[in-house]
């Protein structure tokens, strides 16, 4: 999964392969579409709480990203918001999918 989201007021990338509670997860701070600081964890070897949604990781790895890179953040209290997109592409069954059902 890769998405973007806002937190703090800042934007942020996800980057995230595996199965839930089980990814290696990296976050990126955007600066107008620049990537400006990275941090990740490997849920599979690291501890956490593997019951814990990917949203609440990004929160806990974005504090700890801010802190560490001295980011003066837009809005110390804005949510956790995911970013809506426009499709690029949409993947559509092939005729072998749709025979199978």
């Amino acid at each position: 999964m890769i998405r973007e989201f806002k937190y703090r007021g800042e934007t942020f990338r996800v980057n995230a392969h595996g199965i839930d509670g089980h990814e290696e997860v990296f976050i990126m701070h955007l600066v107008d579409g620049e990537e400006e600081g990275e941090i990740s964890i490997d849920r599979m070897t690291e501890e956490n709480d593997t019951s814990a949604p990917i949203s609440a990781i990004c929160q806990m790895l974005c504090d700890k990203l801010i802190i560490e890179n001295s980011i003066d953040v837009a809005d110390p209290n804005g949510a956790f918001a995911w970013v809506e997109v426009e499709a690029l592409r949409e993947v559509l069954p092939t005729r072998s999918d749709k025979a199978a059902h």
